[in-house]
């Protein structure tokens, strides 16, 4: 049995532009710390003489790992948070495919796109790319999360072996700031393109599936 969660906007003050970039900053800080780390150590035992064999290509695999991580996630970002493009400009669709495709990559989640290609409006892309890795994290056990429908309407279904849905970032999806983390920012800031554009963000959890959706306005 399905239930819809309930996304009514809270009653409180969103958070001022400056708070909500030092939030997203953190957030990509945060996502980028381990495989940055990695690639540094990577480095240093390269570094090391001494190093030979099977240490070295431990060494190499860690680079190699580090620095595939960092590439994904920074080029995920570029898209989903920064201002790719210039202000009111579209995005290619082909592009955030192919980002998500390098970002499912390094998580257990595997990745079905079923919406076409082309240009669309920034904000819909940014809104489908931050659900499509919330949908990523519902399955941490490995899982499928398709993308279906059209870029002003479009559903992303995540199934798995074990299905984890934060009350957090329904809150966050709902519009509320309360208690905010650099996590769930781009949550609340994707709930905020969307009704900035009439549309409608919807959340059903089932044991079999979570699924988001979103609905833009004409």
């Amino acid at each position: 049995m399905s239930e819809a969660l309930d996304l009514t906007p809270p009653d409180n003050e969103d958070p001022d532009a400056l708070t909500l970039s030092a939030l997203l900053s953190s957030r990509v800080c945060h996502d980028l710390i381990n495989p940055v780390g990695a690639l540094s150590s990577g480095l240093e035992v390269l570094e090391d003489p001494a190093m030979e064999g099977a240490m070295r290509e431990a060494a190499m695999d860690l680079v190699k790992s580090g620095t595939q991580k960092a590439v994904a996630l920074l080029s995920y970002a570029r898209l989903a948070y920064g201002a790719a493009g210039g202000f009111g400009a579209q995005i290619s669709l082909e592009d955030a495919q192919k980002a998500l495709k390098e970002l499912f990559a390094i998580t257990k989640a595997n990745l079905e796109w079923k919406i076409g290609t082309g240009l669309a409006a920034k904000e819909n892309v940014k809104v489908l790319m931050v659900l499509a890795y919330a949908a990523a994290d519902c399955v941490p056990r490995g899982g499928e999360v398709v993308i279906e429908g059209d870029i002003q309407n479009f559903s992303i279904t995540a199934t798995g072996k074990k299905l984890l849905l934060n009350d957090t970032l329904v809150r966050a999806l709902g519009g509320d700031a309360s208690d905010l983390t650099p996590k769930m920012t781009p949550a609340l800031i994707a709930s905020q393109l969307v009704k900035s554009a009439g549309g409608v963000l919807r959340v059903k959890r089932s044991d079999e599936a979570v699924v988001f959706k979103a609905s833009f306005g004409d």
